[in-house]
């Protein structure tokens, strides 16, 4: 392990000591309504960015994501000139950020609520988050990510050119270019990168079949599934495809995926897409844990880290939203997703 990465591991560890433990999440889960959420985040001082006297949920939700960004700077401040674990970690979250903004434009959701739970990257900081959540179509937020220069612009470019562009198209290209981007960076990285990208790309493939199951489609199963993953086979995912249901989907899946590390996150429900993602980051926290005990100083320590920034931001959201709306602690608490 060179000596720069291993500073950067370093560095991570460090910066995860301020990261929010269970015990404050579950404390900030007991707040009556927002402004009482809002008092308890800024008495945490330096750990949660400014949010103003009287914030309401979407500034809090902007607060949470420059918070994110913050740490990422600092790290990106200690990462080699190489591509590595910060460049697959970014790349998962432009991904999952686009899918957000072109999947609010098509439905003609509110800016500030497109814009909800997004993560900043080097690649679309916040600034830019915010002008893509503004554009009126997807293809206005396709033509500011050419503007910007983003890499997936070329690939999403062809396919919003319609009034009504496939969502599903655009999903399965999204899952490409983060297959090339995080494939790529992953190659000098060791083993442990490499399959936290083909689990990633797994999930992915997983997430597309069932929401390609159970109705016509512009485009064949054949031509959505995502090179590159390791447990879902192109079989076993245009199975799933196929089926005449989401559910009957779901248990093509729990079929396909049995023996291995992505058959409990799947949902219960196969309507809960987003459950799989979730589920998914908790178990991830499982291994690398067991990793991390193991070899403190490596890369699943620092991709430990990047993962609790992450828990963090869905976490403080979720509990905003819950203190907004008025949902139960108890069932805040158990909504979130940062380990013990």
């Amino acid at each position: 392990m060179a000596v720069p990465e291993i500073a950067l591991i370093t560095r991570a560890r460090g910066l995860g000591r301020h990261l929010l433990a269970r015990a404050t999440l579950e404390a900030l889960a007991e707040a009556d309504d927002l402004p009482a959420f809002a008092r308890g985040l800024s008495r945490l001082g330096a750990a949660i960015d400014p949010i103003g006297e009287a914030p309401d949920v979407f500034e809090i939700d902007r607060a949470v994501g420059r918070t994110a960004a913050r740490y990422f700077r600092t790290l990106h401040r200690w990462q080699e000139r190489a591509p590595g674990v910060l460049d697959v970690f970014a790349a998962n979250q432009d991904r999952r950020s686009l899918r957000a903004l072109l999947r609010g434009a098509a439905q003609g959701a509110p800016s500030a609520a497109r814009s909800r739970g997004l993560i900043p990257t080097p690649l679309l900081p916040q600034r830019a988050l915010i002008e893509l959540a503004r554009q009126a179509s997807p293809a206005a937020v396709v033509g500011q990510l050419v503007l910007l220069g983003h890499p997936h612009a070329t690939r999403l470019l062809p396919l919003v050119q319609e009034t009504q562009p496939d969502l599903f198209a655009l999903d399965v290209a999204l899952l490409q270019g983060f297959a090339a981007s995080a494939s790529a960076a992953a190659k000098t990285g060791d083993r442990t990168l490499r399959e936290f990208v083909r689990e990633h790309i797994d999930v992915g493939n997983a997430q597309n079949a069932l929401l390609f199951a159970g109705g016509p489609r512009d485009v064949e199963a054949a031509h959505s599934f995502v090179e590159g993953g390791r447990w879902l086979s192109r079989n076993g995912f245009e199975s799933a495809a196929a089926a005449l249901s989401q559910q009957a989907a779901l248990m093509t899946l729990r079929t396909a995926l049995a023996k291995s590390p992505l058959a409990s996150p799947l949902p219960v429900v196969a309507g809960d897409v987003a459950h799989l993602d979730r589920a998914f980051l908790s178990a991830n926290f499982e291994g690398l844990a067991r990793a991390t005990r193991v070899e403190p100083v490596s890369t699943p320590t620092l991709l430990r880290v990047l993962l609790r920034i992450e828990s963090q931001s869905r976490d403080l959201r979720t509990l905003a939203w819950g203190a907004a709306l008025g949902t139960p602690p108890a069932l805040r608490k158990q909504q979130l997703v940062t380990p013990p």
